[in-house]
């Protein structure tokens, strides 16, 4: 099947180094979430497919031409601004790999802006609000114009899904969002753990008593079936009103500690570590010695918090309990719901 439009492709850009390279932070959910958003409800566009595009053209967030050059939508090339890199295309129904030439944004919100013009025109007229009843239709209208990959629609429909997205169509976000602002705002205890060998998201929620995108959110985590041996993951605690106490720490230093591994784990500042140890020079600790930290800490008032879902074509109880990291109970409690099947396109539940 041969490409209808030839301004964008339906295929991640691979993160080739010889072709640009990677920057070492990925860009995550939120950061894709907070520019496309806004930008898609002032086009009229689902919010939740203009993130999901963002998620899949940008290889979860990690392709080059997205890091370095603020193109997550994988937009070929309009004007003299543009980078040759390396992508997959599908030609007559297989996928091969191709040097392209690629726009060059100045930011992400340029980026968003110039996908939502394009999704405006009528070409796609297909993928307005106006003119669907769900984002389902929309991101089925995009298979075979936007993209020539025929599992195309499926694979949005799949990250919407995954992430919850469908909250951003309502004006609001996903609930495991929300914590990870209530941790960015200073409200959320954390803790720490290092991943070890056959560990994976559930069991370490399932130890901790929290949900798996309770974890996704504070780590910005992309790809929920890649975590790495030894990586240090933050652990949300229970949000809280913050009742200040501050409480002194002896850490005797193991090989391989820096002043900042170490006021990542107590989450203070090595700048703080420094003043209160009497130290110099940040790069000179000694294996075996005393560091005396201080951190304040928070009296637990657990806050009480909920959101609001619209139910979708397609939604079960299940599904969405899933999205939110909670049970099918609970929202049955919070709704009065007495038959699990008994939830309707259009409905509002308490989350």
């Amino acid at each position: 099947m041969k490409r209808k439009n030839k301004i964008a492709i339906g295929a991640s850009v691979l993160a080739m180094t010889a072709f640009g390279g990677v920057k070492a932070q990925a860009l995550s959910v939120t950061d894709i979430a907070n520019v496309a958003a806004p930008v898609a409800d002032e086009y009229n566009l689902y919010p939740s497919v203009m993130i999901a595009q963002g998620i899949l053209e940008s290889a979860n967030g990690t392709s080059g031409l997205a890091n370095n050059y603020n193109n997550i939508f994988g937009v070929k090339a309009t004007d003299s601004n543009k980078v040759n890199l390396l992508t997959q295309e599908y030609i007559d129904g297989k996928s091969v790999d191709v040097v392209q030439p690629f726009q060059v944004y100045d930011s992400l919100e340029s980026s968003c802006v110039a996908q939502a013009k394009l999704l405006r025109s009528n070409f796609y007229s297909g993928v307005w609000r106006e003119n669907t009843n769900s984002y389902q239709d929309a991101t089925a209208y995009l298979q075979g114009r936007y993209a020539t990959d025929p599992n195309y629609a499926n694979k949005l429909n799949k990250i919407i899904a995954e992430y919850g997205l469908t909250a951003y169509d309502q004006g609001s976000s996903p609930a495991y969002m929300q914590a990870d602002s209530a941790y960015q705002n200073g409200k959320m205890r954390l803790s720490t753990y290092k991943v070890k060998a056959g560990d994976n998201l559930s069991t370490i929620a399932a130890q901790y008593g929290i949900s798996v995108n309770d974890i996704v959110a504070v780590n910005h985590i992309l790809d929920i079936n890649n975590i790495v041996e030894g990586t240090l993951l933050q652990i949300p605690g229970t949000e809280t009103q913050s009742q200040s106490s501050t409480q002194t720490t002896s850490y005797k230093v193991q090989s391989g500690d820096t002043l900042t591994s170490i006021a990542a784990h107590y989450g203070v500042s090595v700048d703080a570590l420094m003043s209160q140890n009497g130290l110099s020079n940040a790069n000179n600790i000694v294996v075996g010695s005393s560091l005396q930290i201080s951190s304040s800490q928070e009296a637990t008032s657990p806050a009480t918090q909920s959101t609001s879902y619209t139910v979708q074509s397609g939604d079960t109880l299940s599904s969405i309990a899933s999205v939110y990291g909670t049970t099918i109970s609970h929202i049955e409690s919070m709704n009065g719901l007495s038959d699990g099947n008994s939830i309707y396109p259009g409905q509002t539940l308490n989350i």
